[in-house]
């Protein structure tokens, strides 16, 4: 039995209809308790650094207040407004990270949907960029603002990607990407956000201030993610009224099981705060610490073959379901938490024999899996949105290896698995398999094609 800190006060952690998960966190007073358990171990650090210069500040992103005024040049005149502030993000991760792990109390239709509402990097598509920065510098590579406008009715998304803004078309606020659990009136929010909302720098040094005297440890890598508005996030509660900092490792590449989440919010005139210390399980655990729970399995729905010139496309929808090993509980329902680096893909013809992989010709997005033609060598996936929209690819790497294009997405029910192969092998009957790569979860998936 080994010793960890499990920032958590023991009426937090609960099964829920989708597993193990941290109800809605809310700010409470720092609570710290120690609970023993065999095999898992947490350890996080944190430096405290002075805030770097204006130099460093742009190789590492800019700060809430850099970034919101780049966007608002970009949207200051238009139309459909005047648009009010109610959502920031701002993602400063020390590896390659994806908030479509985090889950969403409705993670199928929040991330299918929002996929299909938005063409480029935002909280739901893609791999937030590697921050080499400090905490306590209040930079971040990657910042998204959402705006209402309440002549309108709309809701508009716009990113700063290291100082690069990207303005998407405007939604209607309750349409089919809603990401707000408890978004309500988007004008009280924007209320909220009026007055003046500290700067990150000022929320990140009063967030470490309060870890230092807490004395808590954070292991790297880790993510910071800077917040204001309603939530988002399934098990990261909101900050109404306020700006928060959040500390976390689930979503990251490499780190599974057990982990810390660490939530500081304080008030707008930042005069006032709480540190929150909880644990969550990143995934579906496989741990028998966590009896009765057990295994992600891919389950197909029916194939469509389609041929042209030397290619052949095996397409396959699936749910992400989560199989328990006690009798007694659910068998089959929607999972969360499933990243694509935690799984490892093989495909054996009808005799057997595996077949070599080969390299995708989709390492990015394409208007259409149609565009992705077979590498004669060997076969590939594409992972696509139910819509077809490109989320991912897993085949032979330009920098050698196997894996995934994009480094860390989530898998979730009702995408489509995409094999691709050369039109001259006869891929009638062969199995494609899905097998764990971590030792704390365990997938599932023999799809014969």
């Amino acid at each position: 039995m080994s010793l960890i800190y499990s920032f958590i006060r023991p009426e937090s952690f609960q099964v829920r209809g989708s597993g193990m998960k941290l109800r809605k966190v809310s700010i409470v007073a720092l609570v710290i308790v120690l609970v023993s358990a065999a095999g898992l171990t947490s350890w996080w650090l944190i430096e405290r650094t002075p805030n770097p210069s204006v130099s460093a500040q742009k190789a590492d992103g800019p700060t809430l207040y850099q970034a919101l005024a780049e966007v608002n040049r970009s949207t200051s005149n238009l139309p459909g407004g005047p648009w009010g502030l109610f959502s920031i993000y701002g993602i400063a991760a020390q590896a390659p990270y994806s908030p479509n792990v985090e889950g969403y109390p409705s993670e199928n239709r929040t991330v299918n949907a929002c996929q299909a509402q938005f063409n480029g990097l935002t909280l739901w598509n893609g791999s937030i960029p590697i921050f080499t920065g400090t905490p306590g510098s209040g930079t971040a590579p990657f910042w998204q603002f959402a705006f209402y406008s309440n002549p309108s009715n709309e809701i508009l998304v716009v990113t700063d990607l290291l100082g690069s803004v990207q303005v998407f078309s405007p939604m209607a606020v309750n349409g089919p990407c809603s990401p707000w659990y408890d978004l309500g009136n988007p004008s009280y929010w924007v209320s909220e956000l009026a007055p003046f909302l500290p700067d990150s720098p000022t929320v990140a040094d009063s967030a470490l201030n309060a870890i230092d005297v807490g004395k808590v440890t954070l292991e790297s890598p880790s993510v910071e993610i800077f917040t204001s508005g309603p939530g988002v996030f399934d098990g990261l509660g909101d900050l109404p009224g306020g700006a928060g900092v959040i500390f976390e490792r689930c979503g990251l590449t490499g780190v599974s099981g057990i982990q810390p989440i660490l939530q500081w919010g304080e008030n707008l005139q930042g005069n006032g705060g709480s540190l929150s210390n909880e644990t969550t399980n990143c995934a579906l655990l496989n741990h028998p610490y966590f009896a009765g729970y057990g295994t992600y399995a891919l389950d197909p729905g029916a194939s469509n073959v389609t041929s042209f010139s030397t290619t052949i496309q095996v397409e396959i929808p699936f749910q992400v379901a989560m199989l328990f090993h006690n009798a007694s509980a659910p068998t089959n329902f929607d999972g969360w938490g499933l990243a694509n680096w935690m799984t490892n893909w093989s495909l054996s013809s009808s005799t057997g024999s595996k077949l070599p992989l080969g390299n995708s010709s989709c390492q990015s997005w394409v208007l259409s899996v149609s565009e992705c033609a077979a590498d004669l060598s060997g076969w590939f996936v594409v992972m696509v949105s139910p819509n077809g929209a490109w989320v991912n690819s897993y085949g032979q790497l330009p920098q050698g290896g196997m894996g995934w294009s994009e480094p860390v997405t989530a898998l979730v029910s009702h995408q489509q698995i995409v094999v691709v192969c050369p039109n001259s092998w006869d891929v009638i009957g062969a199995t494609l398999s899905v097998s764990a790569t971590v030792p704390t979860t365990s997938v599932t998936a023999t799809i014969l094609l």
